[in-house]
């Protein structure tokens, strides 16, 4: 070897050993994270999975704000554009949208990967999807499969539960800083390509409804029960639609026709909500049929007990009174928020979820109405002949979806775990009081993905004992 390559060789060790130790200089509460998969495994996804490149990996979408700024707030949007392409920024999908963004989420939204809000000044259509003005950037952070979101809203969309969130993985960029992998969806609304009632009225002027159950209402419209949320049935129900907000707004701009509407709706809407909840109650099929949508309760239900939804009635629970219906009842709505579901909290969790941790069949034990429905021994027969019914196709199918989309993401799930390591630092009360000590200590995103996979059986497991007619 000649004085020059040694030199050259030298100086190539020294960097490499710089480079190593600047690399080491992370949180050393981080946790070393392999590859997610083997080199010996599949890379590519097997089976038709949408919303990829011609490259075969997920779109990138860059958001310009103005004056680089970050949405600091889940009340202020700051103004901006953006682009959606292929990863190699050669083939453009959406070109310079003009829009508005800000952050969104309760418990999401304090988490150090932010969720994200987007509103367009007119109906714009993504990826061919219905056009809209918003739409939304989900996280996932406290999900480290990033899988749980997506598998509930493609099982919800195999059922017959009208308009369901669809889910586009895709790379996010700000002013073009790479800050994660998300999940595009569309916003919980009542709309065109959503949920359409908006524009559906009684005979008496009544509004159509877009409710949600949501424990934090009383909080967030402090003051204001009986014109922005209503009570009933143990339940806070916050309005969507007609939007609660515009109702505070009448208040400041003085709008006597948008409140004297709001009166008439919200009083149909207590006397409505009251007569449900005391003829579920009931636990008699031909007394509570009479006003919710029995069919839509059941595969909702079989929905959320599939995943062990911890959010079950509590928040993000949605509920539709369509007033055009020939018979007005009330039915279950789009499911929503997945992040704390199958697996993450269990009996390593704080002692605030020791009912959830302990409780196989947690859906009808915690919810109010299923609680009730459940007793009804007609109810409990309905279900089990939906189950079997869809069991094969929607339920058992949920594990081969899941192998697909794992393959078909793996690209941007190894650059999400670079962006966001997996760390053993708890900082938000969900990290500190609901993510399990066995799920945090799981320290490589293919330990994650096995233990969803595994809780995924055993809830399939669970439903076959109890709803499988064989």
């Amino acid at each position: 070897m000649t004085m020059k390559k040694i030199y050259i060789f030298i100086l190539l060790t020294i960097f490499s050993v710089f480079m190593i130790s600047c690399n080491n200089e992370e949180d050393d509460n981080k946790i070393d994270v392999p590859p997610i998969t083997d080199d010996d495994e599949k890379t590519e996804p097997e089976g038709i999975f949408k919303y990829l490149g011609s490259d075969g990996d997920v779109y990138r979408m860059n958001i310009t704000t103005d004056n680089s700024a970050f949405p600091e707030n889940k009340e202020t949007y700051i103004k901006g554009s953006l682009n959606v392409t292929e990863q190699d920024t050669t083939i453009v999908k959406h070109a310079d949208m003009t829009m508005k963004i800000k952050l969104r989420g309760n418990s999401t939204s304090v988490a150090a990967k932010k969720p994200f809000k987007i509103k367009f000044d007119s109906k714009q259509s993504l990826f061919d999807l219905e056009a809209a003005k918003e739409w939304v950037l989900l996280a996932n952070y406290y999900d480290k499969s990033n899988m749980r979101n997506y598998l509930a809203y493609m099982t919800a969309n195999k059922l017959d539960l009208g308009f369901q969130p669809t889910s586009i993985f895709i790379d996010v960029y700000f002013n073009n800083e790479y800050i994660g992998l998300y999940l595009l969806t569309e916003q919980m609304e009542a709309n065109k390509g959503r949920v359409d009632i908006e524009d559906n009225y009684s005979n008496e002027g009544v509004s159509s409804f877009l409710l949600e159950a949501d424990d934090r209402a009383k909080d967030e419209y402090n003051g204001y029960k009986g014109h922005c949320y209503i009570s009933s049935g143990g339940y806070d129900f916050a309005l969507k639609s007609p939007d609660a907000d515009d109702y505070v707004d009448a208040l400041t701009d003085n709008d006597k026709d948008v409140l004297e509407q709001f009166d008439k709706d919200t009083a149909w809407l207590q006397e409505f909500m009251d007569k449900v909840s005391a003829a579920i109650k009931t636990s008699d099929y031909d007394t509570y049929s009479k006003y919710i949508d029995v069919d839509s309760f059941i595969d909702y239900y079989l929905v959320q007990e599939m995943f062990k939804n911890l959010d079950v009635a509590s928040t993000s629970q949605y509920y539709i009174i369509d007033q055009s219906k020939e018979e007005v009842k009330l039915s279950m709505g789009p499911v929503w928020d997945f992040d704390l579901a199958a697996g993450v909290v269990d009996e390593t969790s704080s002692d605030t979820y020791a009912f959830y941790a302990n409780t196989d069949l947690y859906v009808r034990e915690r919810d109010h109405y299923y609680k009730c429905l459940f007793e009804d021994e007609k109810f409990r027969e309905l279900v089990a002949l939906r189950y079997t019914e869809v069991r094969d196709e929607v339920f058992a199918s949920i594990l081969e979806e899941f192998d697909i989309a794992k393959g078909a993401i793996k690209k941007a799930l190894n650059r999400n775990i670079k962006k966001w390591p997996l760390t053993t630092v708890r900082t938000t009360w969900v990290e500190v009081y609901a993510l399990s000590e066995n799920y945090y200590s799981i320290g490589y995103v293919k330990g994650h993905y096995e233990l969803l996979a595994n809780v995924l059986k055993e809830r399939l497991e669970l439903l076959d004992d109890n709803y499988l007619i064989k």
